[in-house]
């Protein structure tokens, strides 16, 4: 029998072949790389000796004759120990010159728990392995290479550990002439050896391997996308008959929506409980009804994560003695729902979008199977393509760092876990029933959780508890640490509510009458609109110079010229720009009974110890850092390490424990090398391409107009403070870029 002219039977080409093909490559290369580096042997390094001549080979002890030490020093075999000076805040402790003969210099230092540092020049040069900050020079004035020795995580119980520290490398074997300059550091006898061309060679790092697993992976995951064979799937459960005619009944009971926002809210209460009381019971019992809410409709699950974003400090305890972190189990168990959710709905005999149960019965499995539509792409655009590949970058910078377990520990709580709720976000509005009403549920639970941690802060001001008194003024923190940290996160969902209130979204889909909502001075007031008054007040009292200075003015601009367009466009009354000038003047007139405090009568004050004062030591230090990594950063979460033990300035000894450089841009080149800043350069503009966009034809343009002061905010206080780099906020940076994603099926709404 003839085959059909129609039909052909699949063909093998080097098409399908070369991901595969690619694949096997890359894990041959990174199973070879990876037998050498644990093949590899770090030879001894042979121990300190009396020397007569510092020459290629020699670990020479600090009581050798080569060296020449000022008044004052103890020396023995163990090291040399400067002494007290009478100012030791303007003059160095001791100076040691030596001459040697080789290209590689170091020396063995001991770092540890105590403030003192070092200058080194080498032929009147700068130490050309040690930071070397413009600027910050030496007893003589003269430029040197510098090494700070506080390194408190590698304090002993027997003091200060000895490490050794390249600290130049010459084009010739010299001879060289050495000066050392130690400042502080009495008592921990902070010189212990000197080694000429001694230190082993540097031992392969791991970082080539993900580089070469990451090829492999992208090139196959391009490889699938292009293929146009559509996604065949079995019979997935011998129990899915049965789950999808429960799960059918459970939709209709659950098709009235505020018997659905009363579930969900009695979810999000019993979590809450189980928090605060510390009763994994109602933790757990919360958890299941989320659960089954999710199943029915998954935007309900990542509107309960989103609500729950500002209080992810606090773990969700599920057994006695045991707690899991909100923000994994949202992103992680989200999509498990998603995906059972997804399987559900193909046991129900549904595609891509939802077919109304009456309309037509269910098909067979044996015409689902063979019409199951082609599966979507997880990265379907050049946004969520740029932020994959950020994703990626940041796991190879990881792996390369200093300090690789810290590194790789936020890898996973931050980037990995915003990968996985970008998914979850465009899986969530993809299988739903509107696009537009999955974002209205998702973009009210975040406003929700905005307001219930500004109401705490406001409570925490009346009752006077849990608050911060510093220069003057009494700040609320909210849940968070930090006051700063609840104003990063208040200025976002306050520019967000304010741009759909302004241009009017109307009713938000969680169940509350059409009627409640008035026409007030040419503004369409929802539900949730008079909830935007305590996170405005919170802001103010946060006392955030960050925030009230450079995140609200660029908040009220942005929102003033995006209005200005979108309401010009609809031909619509400009009304709203009066009231955006009110909320400036508000706030103008909240903070000025306090601008004689310190706090602010302070603010232009850049002298040493000042705030302003270490904020330009900081970006000083962090600038030096950026251009001594360019490639892969110092690595995620080791800003702390890099910058105390290798960076930080004299005039910034006061805080030496900051973990990120207080500006975005910095903080981004810092962490994963110019790369990543170029990376997270285009995800941004992509976004906020897309957008403009949105709030010039309208269809998404009050959500779009307020995301994009949203961003406006964020990146004018990220100019001095944090930005994107902590696990809440990286995941509102996702949900700002991607939550109106133009790639998305468009779905019309059921009418209610």
């Amino acid at each position: 029998m003839n085959a059909s002219p129609t039909s052909s039977p699949p063909a093998t080409s080097a098409r399908a072949l070369w991901p595969w093909l690619l694949l096997l490559v890359c894990l041959i290369a990174a199973a070879g790389w990876l037998l050498a580096y644990f093949a590899q042997e770090t030879p001894p390094l042979a121990a300190p000796q009396a020397a007569t001549a510092l020459t290629g080979g020699v670990v020479a002890r600090m009581d050798s004759p080569v060296f020449r030490y000022s008044p004052g020093w103890r020396i023995s075999a163990q090291g040399a120990d400067p002494r007290e000076p009478d100012n030791p805040w303007t003059e160095p402790s001791g100076r040691v010159t030596f001459a040697y003969r080789g290209r590689d210099l170091a020396l063995q230092l001991a770092v540890g728990a105590y403030w003192g540092y070092i200058y080194v020049t080498v032929d009147g040069a700068p130490a050309n392995r040690l930071a070397r900050i413009p600027g910050n020079t030496d007893s003589q004035g003269l430029p040197a290479g510098y090494r700070p020795l506080l390194a408190p995580e590698r304090q002993t119980d027997a003091g200060p550990a000895a490490v050794w520290t390249p600290v130049h490398r010459a084009a010739d074997d010299g001879p060289h002439e050495v000066v050392v300059e130690v400042w502080r550091s009495w008592g921990q006898i902070p010189l212990r050896a000197v080694a000429v061309d001694a230190l082993p060679a540097a031992s392969l790092p791991l970082w080539p391997v993900a580089v070469a697993l990451l090829v492999g992976l992208w090139g196959l995951y391009f490889g699938w996308r292009t293929s146009t064979r559509p996604v065949r799937m079995g019979r997935i459960w011998t129990w899915a008959d049965g789950l999808a005619v429960v799960h059918g009944r459970l939709s209709r009971f659950f098709a009235v929506r505020r018997r659905l926002l009363l579930f969900w809210s009695t979810a999000l209460l019993m979590v809450a409980a189980g928090v605060v009381f510390a009763g994994w019971p109602a933790t757990d019992a919360g958890l299941a009804l989320l659960i089954l809410l999710g199943l029915l409709r998954p935007e309900l699950w990542a509107a309960a994560l989103l609500f729950g974003l500002p209080f992810y400090l606090h773990p969700l305890p599920i057994l006695p003695g045991r707690a899991l972190n909100l923000i994994e189990i949202g992103v992680w168990g989200g999509l498990v729902i998603l995906a059972s959710h997804r399987s559900i709905l193909y046991c129900r005999g549904v595609e891509a979008h939802r077919r109304e149960e009456e309309a037509a019965p269910l098909p067979t499995p044996h015409t689902i199977r063979n019409s199951f539509p082609t599966a979507r792409s997880p990265i379907s655009d050049l946004q969520s393509l740029l932020f994959f590949l950020l994703l990626s970058l940041a796991l190879v910078s990881a792996l390369a760092a200093q300090q690789t377990g810290v590194a790789l520990r936020e890898w996973r709580t931050l980037f990995l876990a915003a990968g996985g709720f970008a998914l979850l976000l465009g899986g969530t509005v993809a299988l739903s029933d509107g696009r537009k009403r999955s974002q209205r549920v998702l973009v009210a639970a975040w406003l929700a959780g905005g307001t219930v941690v500004a109401l705490v802060a406001l409570w925490q001001f009346v009752s006077g508890s849990m608050i911060i008194q510093a220069e003057g003024v009494t700040r609320v923190r909210g849940l968070y640490g930090s006051p700063n940290n609840l104003a990063l996160y208040l200025e976002r969902t306050l520019a967000v509510g304010i741009g759909d209130w302004g241009l009017g979204i109307g009713d938000w889909g969680l169940g509350i009458p059409n009627c409640v909502n008035r026409r007030v001075y040419g503004l369409r007031h929802t539900p949730y609109a008079i909830l935007l008054l305590p996170q405005l007040l919170a802001l103010v009292l946060t006392f955030s110079k960050g925030a009230l200075f450079l995140g609200i003015p660029a908040m009220l601009l942005v929102l003033a010229v995006g209005g200005a367009v979108a309401l010009a466009r609809r031909g619509q009354s400009r009304r709203f720009l009066w009231w955006l000038a009110a909320i400036g003047a508000a706030v103008v007139v909240g903070v000025l009974p306090f601008w004689g405090t310190d706090r602010f009568r302070l603010l232009f004050d850049l002298g040493a110890g000042t705030t302003g004062g270490l904020r330009l030591n900081l970006w000083r230090s962090a600038w030096a850092m950026a251009l001594d990594h360019p490639w892969l950063g110092v690595g995620p979460d080791n800003f702390l390490y890099a910058y105390r033990s290798g960076y930080i300035l004299p005039a910034a000894w006061q805080d030496p424990s900051l973990n990120h450089p207080h500006n975005f841009v910095l903080d981004w080149w810092t962490r994963l090398g110019l790369p990543g800043l170029l990376l997270a350069a285009f995800w941004l503009g992509t976004g906020v391409r897309r957008l403009w966009r949105g709030l010039q034809a309208g269809e998404d343009a009050p959500l779009a107009l307020g995301c994009l002061a949203a961003i406006a905010a964020a990146l004018a206080h990220g100019l001095i403070d944090a930005s994107y780099a902590l696990p809440d906020l990286m995941l509102v940076w996702v949900f700002l870029l991607h939550t109106t994603n133009a790639d998305l099926p468009m779905v019309a709404d059921e009418e209610e």
